[in-house]
């Protein structure tokens, strides 16, 4: 009898049943595919397969994340859905997608990605959510970032203090330059540490820069694993996978395990800060701004906020500014000065302006208004640079729709920034160079730029814009005040190609710098 059973259980367990089998666990999964993202923008569902989901859908030979899903987007539209691994994702390109996410929908939209790196880097210290960047909106998320943009818009208020410690740096920075003697360099070390030693004096204070070993070091960790386009690119698309992180893949070690150094500097810095902290004293930088509100706090008697201005969060915060801070100003110019070696009539232009406006003397922020093509290019640059061309992802805090589609809570929302930025029916000829797309009829600066998202939009726009737009009109006034830069090699000027990483950077280049009469 038993023998009988075993092989009449044998005898189904044939290849064809198997198959067969296969075939209806298979139905079953597009069945729940279909269900899953219905109502959902369109995207391809027959191609997604179980755990990979529609992996194979992407041009996996593709540089960069944007031209991976080019064929998705001339299928399905600028606004589609896909299945990455375990998540749900919706991609917004088109510009109406993009403003009713961002601005309309901002507080439906205002979520993070969270994703094991993303996860990882994030709630590094203590495991509680505790950065600006990449936390979800809440009580926490709010305090912070009131308590940074706070400080900095004290920080911006005093002119005298910023064009002091913008202005060193610069001055700094010409004279290096000078020693070159017009030979070729390669811009992109001057610029990062130059940047750098502004952001320490914002966030450490006076005296503070990366002459420091230790904060030298954070500038190198920091410029590394921005360098590191390939780690980024490899660990972005394994971060919607989560069994990648049980496998002995190093890029995640590559990608996360420096942010442990950097944690560990701040710590030391934050430690001696708050063991010396007068409260006594003007507030003039990030870091006294956030332990004069920890005092306060605890003065109070006030546990929950209290809770929330733990070192831990400090650390996240400090990190957040330098990290942005310096990252995204640095690259943005780099990229504007790549442009104006490829378009040099507009360095002409320029530099006409600063001659007319500032003469021998040098460039303030009080020439902000009479130096428009100035603002026009760094808007430009920002337009075709796209340094960050995907923006920082945002997931759904609760069910909602985009575009008159459905999005349930907890979709991954990508808002294609460059998409926008390089639209032909928003920009005319848009991936051409042109500041004075951004001037009127009298040269004046037009200040209300549609489909313009450079430093975000709505809940989540970035907190640093002001503070890089100041960092940009200096640096860029007093550079080109002093110097015209020209391709390393007449006829060669830089190739005008992004790599992205964490964020999207020139390719390198190298250029000379021509001491102006």
């Amino acid at each position: 009898m038993g023998s009988a059973s075993t092989a009449s259980i044998f005898d189904f367990l044939t290849l064809g049943n198997f198959l067969l089998f296969l075939l209806l666990l298979l139905m079953l999964h597009y069945l729940m595919v279909v269900y899953e993202f219905r109502n959902m923008p369109p995207g391809p569902r027959l191609t997604t397969l179980p755990v990979l989901g529609n992996i194979f859908s992407l041009d996996l030979k593709a540089e960069k994340f944007t031209e991976a899903i080019k064929g998705l987007e001339e299928k399905y539209g600028r606004l589609f859905s896909l299945k990455m691994g375990s998540y749900k994702v919706v991609m917004a390109a088109s510009p109406d997608a993009v403003y009713e996410m961002l601005v309309t929908k901002s507080a439906d939209y205002a979520g993070r990605q969270q994703t094991y790196a993303l996860y990882s880097i994030n709630l590094e210290v203590d495991r509680g959510g505790k950065d600006i960047l990449l936390t979800h909106y809440g009580p926490s998320w709010k305090l912070h970032r009131k308590l940074f943009t706070t400080a900095l818009r004290q920080y911006l208020s005093d002119i005298p203090l910023i064009e002091r410690r913008v202005l060193a740096q610069a001055e700094a920075l010409t004279k290096y330059i000078e020693t070159l003697k017009g030979k070729p360099f390669d811009p992109s070390e001057s610029l990062n540490r130059t940047i750098a030693d502004v952001i320490c004096g914002i966030t450490f204070g006076e005296g503070y820069d990366t002459t420091n070993p230790n904060l030298n070091r954070l500038l190198k960790l920091n410029v590394d694993f921005v360098s590191d386009h390939e780690t980024a690119q490899l660990v972005k698309i394994m971060d919607f996978f989560p069994v990648t992180q049980y496998l002995p893949i190093e890029a995640y070690d590559r990608f996360i395990q420096p942010f442990y150094e950097m944690f560990d500097i701040i710590r030391i810095f934050l430690r001696e800060r708050e063991k010396n902290f007068d409260p006594e004293k003007p507030i003039q930088d990030l870091v006294s701004g956030l332990i004069l509100a920890k005092k306060e706090a605890e003065r109070e008697n006030d546990m929950e906020k209290s809770a929330y201005l733990s070192e831990d969060y400090f650390v996240n915060t400090v990190e957040n500014m330098f990290f942005a801070g310096y990252e995204s100003t640095s690259t943005a110019m780099k990229w504007a000065i790549a442009m104006l070696v490829n378009y040099p009539i507009y360095q002409e232009d320029i530099q006409r302006q600063l001659d007319e406006v500032v003469g021998d003397r040098t460039p303030s922020l009080n020439d902000r208004p009479n130096l428009p093509l100035i603002h026009a290019t760094i808007i430009e640059t920002l337009r075709i640079g796209n340094v960050a061309p995907l923006a920082a992802p945002h997931s759904t805090l609760n069910d909602t729709t985009l575009c008159g589609y459905r999005v349930p809570k907890g979709t991954i929302v990508l808002p294609n920034i460059e998409s926008v930025h390089l639209d032909p029916k928003c920009w005319e000829n848009p991936t051409e160079f042109n500041p004075y797309r951004h001037l009127d009829d009298k040269g004046n600066l037009i200040t209300s730029q549609g489909n313009y998202f450079p430093f975000g939009a709505g809940r989540r726009f970035c907190a640093g814009e002001p503070l890089a737009k100041v960092e940009l009109f200096l640096f860029m006034s007093w550079l080109l005040q002093k110097f015209t830069f020209v391709a390393e090699e007449d006829g060669f000027p830089p190739k005008l190609k992004g790599l992205y990483g964490f964020v999207q950077f020139p390719a390198p280049y190298k250029i000379r710098a021509i001491k102006r009469k």
